[in-house]
């Protein structure tokens, strides 16, 4: 009998635009008019990944990666909101602030 190798579903962040396997991305969720963070990766609503670093919270912020994907503007308040909704994010360095 043959084992099928399974393989990780694969999924781009909004930042790098790179495909990485999805268990290494933040899921954020358009549920409704605001965008929540999916920690079970389970929620209903139209999601978007984003990398686990603050180089590509950066990215995003810079390029308005989070206005693109949610279809309206998000103030830096409402972002910053939402990443703080990630756990470990105070302590991974994920600061919303420009450099």
């Amino acid at each position: 009998m043959r084992r099928h190798k399974t393989t990780k579903p694969m999924r781009r962040c909004i930042a790098c635009r790179e495909s990485k396997p999805q268990d290494e991305l933040i899921r954020f969720v358009l549920n409704g008019q605001d965008p929540v963070v999916d920690l079970n990766g389970r929620a209903e609503g139209r999601g978007f990944y984003l990398c686990r670093n603050a180089e590509c919270v950066r990215t995003a912020i810079k390029r308005k990666a989070f206005n693109r994907v949610c279809k309206r503007n998000l103030d830096e308040k409402e972002i910053s909101r939402l990443i703080g909704q990630v756990p470990g994010s105070c302590q991974g360095g994920m600061d919303v602030k420009e450099s």
